[in-house]
């Protein structure tokens, strides 16, 4: 399936009819080639299937797949040959297509900077994930995903996960000690603890997760200065722990919709911190008070009763 085939081959197949360097405004579906006649991106999208043929080109480095299944339709796995383009692909994209598992041959992508897969019904991620050694982006939203693979935390150069609408993921603790992830969205998933010892995060989106408390925090983003914005609203965390003022250059926090009745003093002493969301807690008004002396850029904040 690999080998034996050039570009201009699968060009002339019967089963590829994708248009090559055509008006985009006419065309959904599109391949791009450059002046060695090198097909290097492709998307496919609203078609019936994807063209097999597709795996034999040598140089694509990006493949974009919107609403349009791999052969056959009713197996949704991408094919085991995807590893036939291990030493081109740069960018894995998919949306919209039934893709409930990634075969273990993902893993040989070795030049796989970004791979997403969005509202697939995805399960799981296979263990070969983490030989993805090129990886800085995983997008996954809108899936079904039940764990993360230990192997993840091999992903050194991996900046940025986005997990969000995943309703069966309980933990994201593979994650912990991931050298260079910066960005984590876990929005609306049942996630119980928060993530440990990211030492450069800088952006975490835990809304509407199942927190009752936020222990460890001072483990994140140790390595950076860039400010933290930290996201905990809509979930059950009835305290914040003293350690909070570990955090460097907190910026943002926000904790609207939780079960706080008090905040520690240390938030106070937090030079950095401009802005603070406590709306729809249990804080006294002497709180609340206080909080608006010090944070002077604050909604308007109000208790639960």
């Amino acid at each position: 399936m690999c080998d034996g085939w050039n570009d201009e081959d699968v060009v002339t197949s019967d089963d590829f009819t994708i248009p090559l360097n055509p008006d985009k405004k006419n065309s959904k579906s599109y391949g791009s080639i450059d002046q060695n006649g090198h097909i290097f991106h492709l998307e496919i999208v609203d078609k019936k299937l994807i063209p097999s043929t597709i795996f034999r080109l040598k140089y694509l480095e990006q493949l974009i797949i919107e609403n349009t299944c791999f052969s056959p339709c009713n197996r949704p796995k991408i094919p085991s040959h995807i590893e036939c383009l291990a030493s081109s692909l740069t960018e894995l994209s998919i949306y919209d297509t039934k893709i409930t598992h990634l075969p273990n041959q993902i893993g040989k992508l070795i030049n796989l900077q970004v791979l997403k897969l969005s509202n697939t019904g995805l399960k799981s991620l296979p263990h070969s994930i983490g030989d993805l050694s090129s990886l800085t982006i995983l997008y996954l939203p809108n899936n079904n995903l039940e764990s993360l693979p230990i192997t993840i935390k091999n992903l050194r150069l991996l900046k940025q996960i986005t997990l969000s609408n995943n309703p069966y993921l309980h933990s994201v603790q593979p994650l912990n000690g991931l050298p260079s992830l910066s960005i984590l969205d876990t929005r609306h998933c049942p996630i119980k603890r928060i993530p440990r010892h990211l030492p450069q995060l800088t952006d975490l989106s835990m809304t509407n997760n199942s927190l009752t408390k936020i222990t460890g925090i001072q483990t994140l983003g140790t390595e950076t200065n860039s400010k933290k914005m930290f996201y905990f609203d809509m979930n059950s965390i009835e305290s914040v722990p003293p350690q909070i003022r570990q955090v460097k250059n907190l910026f943002r926090l926000n904790l609207n919709d939780n079960k706080l009745e008090t905040l520690p003093s240390d938030i106070y002493n937090m030079s950095t911190l401009q802005f603070l969301f406590v709306n729809n807690n249990f804080l006294s008004d002497n709180e609340l008070k206080k909080i608006f002396i010090q944070f002077k850029i604050l909604f308007k904040s109000k208790a639960k009763h």
